[in-house]
């Protein structure tokens, strides 16, 4: 039988479709990209082909060049057993692409333009009656015969004869359509429709002649004609045109929504491509970062062997940069590792003129000394750089003239990936537009084009929320930098990287200006981290917010749900009354107001801002108490000098314009420049002020290089009115030259380093000591909101500012300029860069007089023993026998009192009442009720199994003992501990485990167990949020433990991508094996592994505020990691410490047996002070107060001494000794570590435990003669009593008062 033309097009468009669909579904490397996709399309295929296999194999277009067809040959492609996948690939063959893949491809897309051409044809209407006219069904038969593409190579067509008309006039119409034929077939020749076409277009078996007519051929006749042949039908019998149209509309319309479908389906074939690449790129470029992260681990922790080894963890020069990483009051301390870090040489302003001068010397000294100095320069700063980056970029430089444009970006994209920087180095998850890694439930809700805000840059992208994330998506285009330093282009792309966060990491939002526009929002995570996203206008930043809110972030404070005024925000957080009743340090109210002012780290045109606060900066000792020695808090910093103000006055008073409003100041109080002026010696402030000064540093004349001279600058000059950043209150780096950079000479000759301090001040950190103490001090508190007025408050604008001489240049203010409307491209750029440099002022938070801060005496939780130390008296707790002593860990609540033994881990358990500050009528200033002994306690009768029938008085009162395996050789002291919820942590135990335990009856809550050896001590941090446990095997883990309080969905413990807590490269794989371990337990983990260490871990402490694990092993340096990353920020080389304390203002005390010294450091590893003890005193124990200032020591009597110490010939230790005896507790300044009080115990009263109570307002002591010592200020609980009744309150202690 056979086969119609038009099957024959239906086959042969079939399986070139077909075709094509295989071919895209593997990739150049023959991998299947979608499997599924292909075993369900090929057994159709496979079963095309065989069923055609003779029709297309006659097909001289599907023959390739050598005249073989895959079709003829035995092909494995076609094999009854192949695999489809298998088929697949065999199909990908030369020989199968010249036969299906270029002819198809082009017929298809001449049949898209035919279909618009034929879209346009009309067809010419008769008005005779249509009838049934045979010779036309046969012409267009013996017309699709011919059709060539569907001949055999050298086979002639059989002539048909024209059936002989019945009449005449079926003759002539015969006569007609013939004449019309052979007069279209000589315009055209002897081709017709797609054989035209596949002429056209196949580049197999063509000739001269061909060519010649496709020359001669018209474009949009042919494809007309090509689509009227698709659509005619070979056994049509109806030859009515009014028939035949009908059909060809209803074909046109299935095809044209074919092939929209097919175009649709290749546009999502190309964005499934495009995701698919992005997901390759993202793992190569992850894998990069994580080895890069590896090596930088291996690096600090000292374990990187090998023939480079050494000379990697050992390297000439380090740089430190800026951790972002922020406390609770927005304190960044840390300096971490800056592996791309340089000494900028050649940046000083007269680097030139130097140069020069020493050109004759250098010459001496070497002919070739440039070039030495150059490798060596270069080989330092490879050194410090990641090892691949270091190989890459050389290989890129060497290969860079042979590689392609396109070759280059790939290479460069592969080589730029850098270390996971601070912050907003922070492992986070690339994703692209529409693509939601591994939630399938998860939609896209939000599209915006934002630009996220950072010091150093501005980078532009797409802003993203969907229903559990927000990412923001890099513009392409922004990656491609036009520097030709390849250096400097690699080092800008690290920086640009896709950045995602869950919506449960959001902890608060606020509304920002940028450039005096509220376009932007600034997001806070759980973590800490913050990140500035400008929409450029308010509709942009009004969408994405409501978009956040109707996410219902879970740990979304509620505060930010309800409104984004920063007035509103400031009446609603109660920060005002909480500073007044001094609940908060003036330094964290300064920077919330900041905060919510609009101030921002990420914008350094609108930086926090705080005042000048000394105004003695000559004497040699500073008198904190001389209200001499403080700033005049109630003028603008213009208005101090007098005579300077009259000036300003003059200016005001004269100034005439019809636009620009009078003024008294044409500077501002806080610019960019002012804030790099002070933090240049800072990375990354060092290179953004390079950058801002076109590459070169500012004159060292004009230069931060002296405290007096700077405030006599702001005192005297007309256009200095700089105030303070929050730096110079808290990091003394911002003094010192940590990097070894070349600032260039003054006029004098002086080469400028660190900065000169004031006589009274001994080196930076005793600098910023003092500030800081300054700041807190009571003068200020009584003072400050008067300078608050003027920065924030009523005094800001209007009458209020003009009488206070506290009018500035109009443009600093919001609203007085509306980028928006200005329609100039080039006067827009300008006013911005204005606003840019010219300062910003806050946002105005009150309308009317802030509140002053109460007197410090009327502050009942300010009077803590330190404050009154030589008021504190000593009370014994009756009846011993019955408090569980020794003790070895004691906690004190507000209600109660926990006192675990000396025998720990096997420890008894005691749980006492108390209430503190509350007179219980027969001498004590608190009530104390001994706790009830538990008889039906496991531990108990577990320990009555082994007792002797003969027990002394003492034995009588059983607590109930935890059942444990304990290991022989570790300090009790060191393996117990007591959370807030008055749980107890112990460790030491023989299989390796931490149990908790609780209060009552001593019974296990939970097991954890990761080490491979005994916990020999353990430590949890104040709020009892993180448990640090160092072992026998080297190695100390962090966990998180999840309070009663809070349920375990509520906790934080699932990190975001972008601003979580990141799991360390050591410690990825036991987070994702103990997942599922982990949910609904107490203590989940653990999060992090910290290494470093090469013995056992005697000591640990831990402060989850700082963000800070330090610990110690023998013979070992002291450690610091942190908790958010889990890798090693600092070492104390050659400090060895057998106790480890953390202050809540960032100081290190460390405990040396071996020295017999007591040390404090710096977060950043400085040495503050060193103290030697006397040789007969030890150490045992060590509390540090609330406020981070003061510390107590339980010192015992020593026997033994070290000769350790008679080695140590430094001069700290020297002039440091300190006087004490022993047994008593000693009240030490963390700064100085000078003793200002000292409790004397009797003898044989050696201190086993002691314990401050919340508010520090009593201390508790455990002696070896088995005595409870309660230590207080009995005139603090008549007051606390008369306070109480006078507002109703009872019991409960001071928390009532502090809420």
């Amino acid at each position: 039988m056979p086969i119609s033309e038009s099957k024959r097009q239906r086959v042969l468009v079939a399986s070139c479709i077909l075709y094509s669909e295989v071919w895209h579904a593997v990739s150049k490397d023959r991998k299947p990209l979608r499997r599924q996709y292909l075993e369900a399309i090929l057994p159709p295929f496979v079963a095309i082909l065989r069923r055609w296999r003779p029709l297309l194999a006659g097909i001289h277009e599907l023959t390739t060049a050598d005249g073989l067809n895959p079709l003829i040959v035995d092909d494995r492609a076609l094999a009854a057993d192949a695999l489809p996948i298998e088929a697949a690939l065999a199909m990908i063959s030369p020989g199968w692409a010249a036969a299906f893949a270029s002819p198809p491809a082009a017929m298809a897309l001449a049949m898209i333009a035919a279909g618009a051409a034929g879209g346009d044809t009309t067809t010419t209407s008769t008005s005779t009656q249509l009838r049934r006219d045979p010779s036309l069904l046969e012409r267009k038969t013996t017309r699709l015969h011919t059709f060539s593409s569907f001949q055999k190579p050298m086979e002639v067509v059989p002539s048909k004869s024209a059936v002989v008309p019945k009449d005449k006039a079926a003759a002539k119409a015969a006569a007609l359509a013939a004449a019309r034929d052979l007069e279209r077939n000589a315009k055209i020749g002897s081709g017709r429709g797609l054989s035209a076409v596949a002429m056209a277009t196949s580049a197999q078996r063509r000739n001269a002649s061909d060519i010649e007519r496709v020359k001669r051929w018209n474009f949009y006749e042919a494809m007309g004609t090509a689509w009227i042949e698709c659509l005619q039908s070979g056994d049509t019998k109806s030859a009515y045109y009014k028939d035949f149209n009908a059909l060809c509309y209803k074909f046109v319309a299935v095809l044209v929504a074919s092939f929209a479908l097919a175009r649709n389906m290749q546009r999502s074939e190309i964005d499934r491509r495009a995701q698919v690449d992005v997901i390759a790129s993202h793992r190569l470029s992850t894998g990069i970062r994580s080895w890069r992260k590896l090596v930088h681990r291996l690096i600090e922790t000292k374990c990187l062997f090998g023939p480079f080894g050494d000379s990697l963890c050992n390297p000439e020069r380090v740089f430190w940069k800026l951790d972002f990483m922020e406390s609770s009051s927005r304190m960044r301390r840390f300096l971490r590792r800056n592996y791309r870090g340089s000494n900028h040489l050649g940046a000083a302003a007269n680097y030139e003129d130097q140069n020069e001068m020493n050109v004759e010397e250098a010459n001496v000294i070497s002919p070739s000394n440039a070039s030495i100095l150059a490798a060596e320069a270069f080989s330092t700063e490879v050194q410090h750089e990641d090892d691949e980056h270091a190989e890459e970029n050389l290989q890129i430089e060497e290969n860079q003239s042979t590689l392609s444009e396109t070759a280059q970006q790939a290479a460069l994209a592969e080589a730029s990936v850098g270390e996971v920087t601070n912050d907003q180095d922070t492992a986070q998850s690339p994703s692209t537009a529409g693509y939601v890694p591994s939630e399938l439930d998860e939609r896209i809700v939000l599209e915006l084009p934002a630009s996220m805000v950072r010091p150093l840059r501005v980078t532009k992208g797409t802003f993203q929320i969907t229903t559990r994330r927000i990412n923001f998506i890099v513009d392409n285009a922004e990656c491609n930098s036009t520097e030709d330093d390849l250096d400097a282009s690699l080092q800008n792309w690290v920086q640009e990287k896709d950045q995602s966060w869950l919506m449960s990491s959001l902890h608060q939002i606020y509304s920002r200006r940028y450039l005096l526009r509220r376009s932007a929002l600034e997001l806070f995570m759980v973590d800490r981290s913050n990140f500035f996203f400008d929409f450029g206008g308010t509709e942009g930043r009004r969408n994405a917010y409501r978009a956040i809110v109707q996410a219902r972030p879970s740990h979304l404070n509620n505060i930010y749900l309800a409104t984004q005024k920063p007035e509103q925000l400031l009446k609603r957080t109660q920060l005002m009354e909480r500073w007044s009743r001094w609940e908060i340090s003036t330094f964290e109210y300064l920077m919330q107001l900041n905060t919510l002012a609009g101030r921002s780290y990420n914008d350094i045109t609108q930086y926090p801002v705080f005042p000048w606060i000394l105004s003695d900066y000559t004497s040699k000792s500073l008198d904190l108490s001389d209200p001499s020695s403080y700033r005049d808090l109630s003028k603008p910093i213009g208005a101090l000098n007098v005579d300077r103000l009259r000036k300003f006055q003059e200016r005001y008073s004269s100034f005439d314009d019809p636009i620009i409003p009078k003024f008294h100041y044409g500077s501002h109080y806080s610019t960019a420049g002012t804030v790099l002026y002070y933090l240049v010696r800072v990375e990354p402030f060092t290179t953004l002020s390079i950058q801002l000064q076109g590459g070169k540093f500012d004159h060292a004349d004009r230069m931060f290089s002296d405290i007096e001279s700077t405030w006599n600058g702001v005192l005297e000059d007309m256009s200095d009115l700089k105030e303070l950043v929050p730096e110079l209150f808290y990091l003394p780096e911002v003094l010192t030259n940590e990097n070894s950079i070349d600032f260039g000479t003054t006029q004098l000759g002086e080469q400028l380093d660190s900065v000169r301090l004031p006589p009274w001040a001994e080196n930076p950190v005793d600098f910023i000591h003092k500030h800081r103490m300054a700041l807190e001090s009571e003068h200020v508190s009584e003072h400050l909101h008067e300078w608050i007025d003027l920065i924030f408050g009523y005094r800001q604008r209007g009458k209020e500012a003009i009488s206070a001489n506290n009018v500035f240049f109009y443009i600093t203010y919001e609203g007085t300029v509306d980028i928006d409307k200005i329609s100039d491209p080039v006067q827009q750029r300008a006013t911005q860069d204005q606003i840019a440099y010219f300062g910003q002022t806050p946002s105005q938070l009150l309308t009317v007089p802030h509140l002053k801060r109460l007197p410090l005496k009327d502050v009942l939780h300010m009077q803590t023993i330190f404050r009154n130390p030589k008021e504190v008296k000593s009370y014994v707790v009756p009846n011993p026998e019955r408090c569980n002593l020794p003790a070895s860990a004691i906690h004190a609540s507000s209600d109660s009192i926990v006192i675990v033994d000396i025998n720990a881990p096997s420890a008894h358990v005691a749980l006492h009442k108390w209430q503190p500050n509350t007179p219980d009528g027969q001498g004590a200033p608190f009530l104390f009720q001994h706790g009830k002994v538990l008889a039906n306690s496991t531990g108990g009768s577990f320990l009555r199994m082994f007792k002797s029938p003969s027990g002394s008085a003492s034995n009588e009162w059983h607590f109930p003992q935890a059942i444990a395996f304990p290991t022989s050789g570790i300090r009790s002291s060191a393996v117990v501990s007591i959370t807030c919820d008055k749980e107890i942590i112990t460790g030491g135990h023989a299989d390796s485990s931490i149990k908790l335990i609780s209060p009552e009856g001593a019974k296990t809550i939970e097991t954890a167990t990761w080490h491979c050896a005994p916990v020999t001590c353990l430590a949890v941090s104040p709020d009892s949020n993180y448990l640090v446990t160092g072992s026998q095997d080297t190695t100390v883990l962090l966990w998180r433990i999840h309070r009663k309080s809070t349920t375990h969905s509520s906790s934080l413990s699932e990190p975001s991508s972008g601003s979580g807590t990141p799991t360390s490269t050591s410690s990825s794989s036991i987070a994702n094996t103990l997942a599922d371990k982990s949910r609904g337990r107490r203590i989940e983990g653990p999060i992090h592994v910290l290494r470093g260490h090469l013995r056992k871990i005697i000591c640990c402490c831990v402060n989850s505020d700082l963000g800070i694990v330090a610990s110690c092993s023998h013979s070992s340096d002291v450690l610091l990691h942190s908790i958010r990353q889990g890798r090693l920020i600092r070492r104390l080389v050659g400090m060895e410490a057998d106790v480890v304390c953390l202050s809540s203002e960032g100081v290190l005390m460390t405990w040396s047996k071996s020295l017999h010294a007591l040390s404090t450091f710096t977060l950043n590893g400085g040495l503050i002070k060193m103290a030697v003890l006397p040789l007969t005193c030890n150490i045992s124990c060590m509390e540090v107060s609330v406020d981070g200032q003061s510390a107590l020591l339980g010192v015992n009597s020593c026997s033994e001494t070290h000769g350790a110490f008679d080695q140590q010939s430094d001069d700290t230790i020297e002039d440091s000794g300190l006087e004490i005896s022993s047994p008593s507790i000693c009240f030490l300044d963390l700064h100085t570590l000078k003793v200002f009080h000292t409790l004397k115990l009797g003898e044989g009263q050696d201190i086993t435990a002691l314990a401050l109570n919340q508010d520090n307002t009593n201390l508790l002591v455990s002696t070896t003669d088995e005595r409870l010592l309660i230590f207080t200020d009995p005139a603090l609980s008549l007051k606390v009593v008369d306070q109480m009744l006078k507002l109703g309150w009872e019991g409960d202690g001071l928390s009532p008062l502090i809420k």
